[in-house]
């Protein structure tokens, strides 16, 4: 009877068809799935991990969307000292823009960033007069909260905020005769310049609308 040569025997220990089909059931299983079945899709270790998964992307997402606005709506520009330039400015008399500001102080404005809120330190010069200094930080989450005005150097309740990289402040200004409440838009313009737009109302409730402009202190000789 025949007998293989040991390097040609068989690795199974059965011989015949048995061993024929214990052979071809593996490469069936890896390359001729049978028609209707599917690999489960995706794995069972995977979807055990899902939610982990998706809190994580939401979180992501979340901070994405509302993390850094506060941040980027602010105006980096605004930081540096300043100084008014009355050639452009409009008298601070409601309804006399017009009119000549003798002896106007000479009015600068160191501006700091810190964080997301905003501090002003304003000082006023003006001949025979002792200089007069304003300090003011604004806290910009649209929140009532105290802060001196930096024309009088009262006490107020403002509200402040960044939007779309302007600094939106607003106040009631209350007089013995009349009320009125105050928006006052801080801005960089298109050519470098700090920007003050004062948005008010008359004794006789007419609007009144002011602009200041401010130079980089450098520029003033």
């Amino acid at each position: 009877m025949y007998q293989p040569a040991p390097s040609q025997a068989h690795p199974f220990r059965h011989s015949g068809p048995r061993a024929r089909r214990m052979v071809r059931k593996p490469a069936l299983r890896a390359e001729c799935r049978p028609e209707g079945r599917r690999t489960q899709f995706p794995p069972r270790n995977l979807l055990a991990a899902a939610p982990p998964i998706a809190a994580m992307l939401g979180v992501v997402c979340f901070l994405a969307a509302f993390g850094p606005s506060a941040a980027a709506a602010q105006d980096e520009r605004f930081a540096g000292t300043w100084q008014k330039d009355y050639s452009r400015s409009d008298a601070p008399w409601p309804g006399r823009h017009d009119r000549p500001q003798v002896n106007a102080a000479d009015i600068e404005i160191e501006i700091r960033l810190e964080g997301e809120d905003i501090a002003l330190i304003q000082t006023s010069r003006r001949r025979g007069w002792s200089p007069k200094v304003v300090d003011v930080t604004y806290i910009t989450n649209n929140k009532p909260h105290a802060a001196r005005d930096l024309g009088s150097g009262s006490m107020l309740e403002v509200r402040a905020r960044w939007r779309k990289k302007k600094l939106n402040v607003s106040y009631t200004v209350k007089l013995p005769s009349f009320e009125a409440d105050v928006q006052q838009i801080w801005e960089i313009t298109k050519d470098g310049d700090l920007l003050q737009t004062i948005f008010g109302r008359g004794a006789a409730g007419r609007p009144d609308i002011r602009k200041n402009y401010y130079v980089p202190a450098t520029v003033v000789q």
